[in-house]
């Protein structure tokens, strides 16, 4: 029944495919036409084309114009430095503007000739501004917020000179009436939290800002409605983008922002030039799904520019879901038509953004009837043409391949004879056709040569250094054909019976396969373990090709290579001196373990050790004795770790541990305990006779409790070993984060502090000191700032300083950064140039005489203005005093927090200061306390009996000025005065008519 299949495939059905292939390519040439040249296909594509041209320059424009209205950042930065001049200058206050009416109106007016010019300068309709400190979640509804917002109806118009094309429609009445613009019909002075306006121009970027504590740039945090909006009562909608308005110091004191009208928004995306019967529509969307995705939701709609207003309606009304089509675009049914639609995005936003996940997209749809009416015209003509040519020629192909299947069968029959006598011998009759003759020769030569060149096969397999074997199975046949040595290569007996079929030899192969083990290599082929008689292991190759009804196998003995390449893998993958896993193998199977496998892992604990004497045996015992040591540590591990847990030796006295399977941490821990017990009972017996016993340390990192990543936990686990090694040896510890934390907290402040001090990122302000009796600066106090993360505080960096030894490298930069600093300001002209210049030292240390030498060429001239400042507190170095105080060095001395410390009369003393710094422990406050006032007074009649001035530091309140006035300072210094600053402030007016008002009645 196969055989005759076969034949009727090979004969009939070649011949009769031929002659429909014949009339297929009559009826194909025909189709072949308007296939190949896409006649339907590309009058779609060119409609889809000019669509896609029509929106994709109308996405561009419109992308641009919206980018170009985002650009608020300058007159943000302007608004945030004039807020930040009148909070300096104390003219308002920031934190509860929007309660303080002449605060905000006084920033109003400041800011609102800028607003205008920032208006004009861009295509909206436009520009407000509104301020807020408060969480808008916490205010009630009722609450108002103080706004500013100008509207101009014609923006692409010239203005005016005196602004009569704007309209008021939120401000305060005074600025109205100061900028002499009208107000809109609609114009409040105020707005209300529960507005519409309010919750979609100022809620989402104000409480996005404020709940981020204002960390981002304010562009990031820029945002376009989502949605069109009217304000309260108004009846225009618009659209607008908002940026908040954020000081240095991170407080979000309000929203700025620009509109556009949806009417003049419509202006900007003429329907008509879609050019299909001004049945087009541009929709500007917004969207969160990806814009590779089959369906597509619009989250909402923010403009629509079409000639059929009802349809504008509802595709605001709701959520619209537009589905992918053959052309990639989309497509939407609405009011019982489908529109083909070519969305284009607009990149509105940074990447990094909070609003970026708000995708921006221009919509061009066209009614699909209209968009493809003429293609379809088209087609309807073609396809009539094309079905009259289906029905010419079918019966002749018939009879032609009836014809010629007949001297074909003659052949066939002999050659299934042949066949079924598995004959070698091959002889075939004329069948007067002569491509057949040829044919039936061609098989009988390849039959001979085949003969041929098995025999010389075989040959060679017998002379082959390698032995070698095989078979061959025809399954058509049930034939089967094995080498000598086939079987015995497998291990099969000679008493053994045989498979004679095919069924039969299959049937082995199989069971072969089931009850022996191998490994498959590279290539597909197995490499089968096989146990001879005697018990003796061969490895055997066998690989397998099946071609048609063939099966054809070859069997290589590769006992040798196998054996070598195993002896290779264990030197890789072991360690020598303990037998245990080496660091590579460790890895491999603990990261295949992660990679593949996690649910295996339960419970786990990574267990990092170390050997705790091994320093100490190679010493003084030797380097043999030292891998005796490790050898028995790694004999202890391998007999008591379980079974199923990854051991190894990493490298020296290092080994890795890892546990897993387990339900519990107490579980592993009961094991660890057992395993190191074990350990501690081992010893290396010494030379003298001596027990040196095993003793390990080591860290645990648990998962999935610390980390679920590998290298983490390896990296916890050696930093509870290394916690170990620093508070003793000889236990095991488990990782604590807070520690951990503490300490990487206390590193990365080293590093940049080490990274500081090389790239002297020291910066330096400057506090005026002022005269008790003029109020005339008469000196600068250089006061150190660092602007790094971890290190604000300059106590901070003193402190690692003496710890890194750094002492020295502080008081130079100290030096040469103030000094330069200074010269700076003076050639700016921003300070006088003759002001004393105090510098703070560290008492223990001084510049070299190399560094004096450079510091004297570069800066010389200050000399005679210098006053250097030494803590009473600090270490005294009779040394580094003695520079100090040398007069070819430095001008004068100051003693710096005086009165705080218990030894300032023997500082005092010591120092012989021209200054003395009264501590701000002691002014604080000393207007009512008695006792502080009379620590003052004895330190000024003791001061100026010898020569010395007296400085009262941390004047904060005028009542501390009177005070300390009364008691006779000489000089002054203070918040209350001047606050440090890159530029000196100006001295608090009121503070200097005090001291001269004191001044005269002395």
């Amino acid at each position: 029944m196969k055989a005759n299949t076969k034949k009727e495939k090979s004969i009939f059905r070649t011949i009769l495919a031929a002659m429909l292939l014949v009339l297929g390519i009559e009826i194909l040439l025909l189709v072949a036409a308007l296939g190949i040249s896409h006649v339907s296909t590309q009058l779609n594509q060119n409609a889809v084309d000019i669509l896609e041209k029509q929106v994709d320059n109308r996405q561009s424009y419109l992308e641009n114009l919206l980018t170009a209205n985002e650009e608020l950042s300058s007159l943000a930065e302007r608004i945030n430095n004039t807020a930040q001049e009148l909070v300096d200058s104390g003219q308002i206050r920031i934190g509860d503007i929007e309660k303080n009416k002449e605060d905000y109106l006084l920033l109003m007016k400041s800011i609102s000739e800028r607003m205008l010019n920032n208006m004009r300068r861009k295509s909206v309709t436009g520009i407000y501004v509104a301020f807020n400190t408060e969480d808008l979640d916490q205010r009630s509804p009722e609450d108002t917020i103080p706004a500013l917002y100008i509207r101009d109806l014609d923006p692409d118009s010239l203005p005016p000179e005196k602004n009569t094309d704007l309209l008021m429609e939120r401000s305060p009445v005074e600025l109205v009436k100061s900028m002499g613009i009208s107000t809109d019909k609609g114009w409040k002075s105020q707005m209300f939290v529960s507005d519409e306006s309010t919750q979609k121009i100022i809620y989402p970027v104000f409480q996005e800002a404020f709940k981020d504590q204002g960390r981002l740039d304010a562009a990031d945090y820029g945002h376009w409605t989502t949605e069109d909006y009217i304000l309260d009562g108004d009846n225009r909608s618009a659209i607008a983008y908002s940026i908040p308005l954020i000081l240095s110091d991170g407080t979000v004191y309000g929203v700025l922002g620009t509109e556009m009208l949806t009417e003049y928004l419509k202006v900007q995306m003429p329907y008509e030039e879609l050019q299909n019967q001004s049945a087009g529509i541009y929709i500007l969307a917004y969207t969160k799904s990806s814009l590779k995705n089959d369906e597509i939701v619009l989250e909402g709609v923010c403009g629509v520019s079409g000639e059929n207003s009802s349809m504008e309606k509802e595709l605001q009304s709701e959520k619209l879901k537009l589905k992918k089509n053959q052309y990639g675009d989309y497509q939407l049914k609405l009011n019982e038509k489908k529109y083909y639609m070519t969305l284009k995005p607009l990149q509105l936003y940074n990447r990094n953004a909070p609003f970026f996940d708000e995708q921006w997209i221009l919509i061009g749809a066209v009614d699909t009837g209209q968009l493809f009416s003429f293609s379809w015209h088209v087609i309807k003509m073609l396809a009539m043409t094309v079905f009259l040519t289906v029905l010419v020629g079918v019966l002749s192909s018939l009879v032609i391949s009836l014809r010629l299947a007949r001297p074909v069968r003659k052949l066939s029959g002999e050659v299934e004879a042949v066949q079924k006598n598995n004959s070698t011998s091959l002889q075939f009759s004329d069948t007067g056709i002569r491509e057949l003759d040829q044919f039936a020769d061609a098989i009988i030569q390849m039959n001979q040569d085949m003969i041929t060149i098995s025999t010389k096969f075989l040959r060679i397999m017998e002379m082959a250094s390698v032995e070698l074997g095989g078979f061959e199975v025809r399954m058509d046949n049930e034939s089967v054909y094995v080498t000598d040595n086939f079987f015995s290569m497998l291990g099969v007996e000679e008493s053994s019976e045989k498979p004679v079929t095919g069924k039969q030899f299959v049937e082995f192969l199989k069971n072969f396969d089931r009850s022996c083990s191998y490994t498959v290599g590279s290539d597909g082929a197995k490499v089968y373990c096989v146990e001879h008689a005697g018990g003796e292991i061969r490895y055997v190759r066998m690989e397998i090709k099946t071609e048609s009804d063939r099966r054809i196998g070859l069997v290589e003995d590769v006992t040798k290579v196998t054996r070598e390449r195993m002896n290779i893998e264990h030197e890789r993958d072991y360690d020598t001196l303990t037998g245990l896993y080496n660091r590579r193998a460790f890895q491999w199977e603990s990261e295949a373990l992660f990679r593949e496998h996690p649910e295996k892992l339960k419970t786990a604990a990574f267990v990092m050790i170390d050997m705790d004497n091994l320093k100490y045996t190679n010493d003084n015992f030797g380097h043999d004795f030292g891998d005796r040591y490790i050898h028995e540590a790694g004999r202890g591990f391998a007999e008591y770790v379980p079974e199923g847990t990854l051991c190894s030796r990493i490298s020296g006295d290092e080994f890795n541990l890892l546990f897993y399977g387990y339900d519990s941490k107490e579980e592993i821990r009961n094991v660890i305990a057992e395993v190191k017990a074990a350990i501690d009972r081992k010893f290396v017996l010494l030379p003298s006779g001596r027990k040196l016993r095993l003793s390990i340390s080591g860290g645990i990192a648990w998962y999935p409790e610390n980390s679920t990543d590998l290298k983490l936990l390896k990296k916890y686990a050696d930093f509870a070993m290394y916690q170990v090694k620093r508070s003793g040896k000889g236990h095991f510890q488990e990782f604590d984060l807070e520690v951990y934390d503490r300490s990487a907290n206390e590193t990365e402040k080293r590093k940049q502090f080490l990274q500081l001090i090389r790239k002297e990122e020291l910066t330096y302000y400057y506090q005026p000191i002022v005269s008790a009796i003029t109020g005339k600066v008469i000196a600068l106090e250089a006061l150190m700032r660092v602007e790094i993360p971890l290190l604000r505080s300059p106590e901070d960096v003193l402190r690692l300083a003496k710890e890194e030894r750094c002492l020295h490298e502080l008081e130079r930069i100290t030096f040469f950064r103030a000094a330069e600093g200074y010269c700076i300001l003076r050639d700016n002209g921003e300070v006088r140039g003759d002001e004393l210049l105090f510098i703070n030292s560290i008492a223990s240390q001084n510049l070299t005489d190399e560094e004096s030498r450079e510091f004297r060429l570069r800066y010389g001239e200050l000399q005679s203005q210098l006053v250097i400042e030494i803590t009473e507190q600090e270490t005294l170095d009779q040394e580094a005093m003695e520079k100090k105080n040398a007069p070819e060095f430095w001008g004068a001395i100051a003693l710096d927090d005086y009165g705080t410390g218990y030894n300032s009369e023997k500082c005092l003393l010591t120092l012989s200061p021209q200054y003395v710094k009264v501590d701000i422990a002691i002014i604080r406050d000393i207007d009512t306390d008695a006792d502080k006032q009379q620590i003052v007074s004895n330190i000024v009649e003791y001061a100026h009996q010898r020569g010395m001035y007296i400085i009262a530091e941390g004047v904060e309140t005028k009542e501390e000025l009177e005070k300390v006035l009364e008691l006779k300072v000489d000089l002054l210094q203070g918040y209350y005065l001047a606050r440090p600053a890159a530029v000196p402030q100006e001295v608090n007016p009121d503070a200097v008519k005090i001291i001269r008002e004191k001044s005269r009645e002395i």
